[in-house]
């Protein structure tokens, strides 16, 4: 018997995670996400409180991303702009202010009006298009 109820709540807990387990937008190229999206709100899980934004971030087809808008770290208006790729599906964008370093984001979910990113700083990023 204890066999039996041990395997079958194993059971139910790979049935459970399965059902909340969500897959990354695989990105062909860059064009699935150019544009100028306004990141709305931020946070450590997709599911957590999150933080207000109200920052702009602006994906050229030229490899450019142009972030501007407040900056709640720095307590001011800033603009900054960097160099993104699509690497295996992901973004991978320069960190600013360290040479030869990367940030990646995966894309968690995308329609045609909005996107969640994965990854970076914060953890994941809520944004609507502009």
């Amino acid at each position: 018997m204890k066999r039996f109820s041990t395997l079958t709540g194993i059971a139910l807990l790979a049935g459970l995670s399965a059902g909340t387990a969500v897959a990354d937008v695989y990105l062909k190229d860059a064009s699935e996400i150019v544009g100028t999206w306004q990141l709305e709100t931020v946070s450590s899980s997709l599911k957590g409180p999150r933080i207000e934004e109200n920052r702009t971030w602006e994906f050229r087809a030229d490899g450019i991303i142009v972030t501007s808008g407040y900056n709640r770290h720095l307590k001011m208006n800033d603009v900054h702009e960097w160099k993104y790729q699509i690497v295996d599906g992901k973004i991978s964008a320069d960190d600013p202010g360290r040479p030869g370093k990367t940030i990646d984001y995966a894309v968690q979910e995308k329609t045609a009006d909005s996107m969640i990113l994965k990854g970076g700083i914060e953890g994941f990023y809520f944004f609507k298009k502009r």
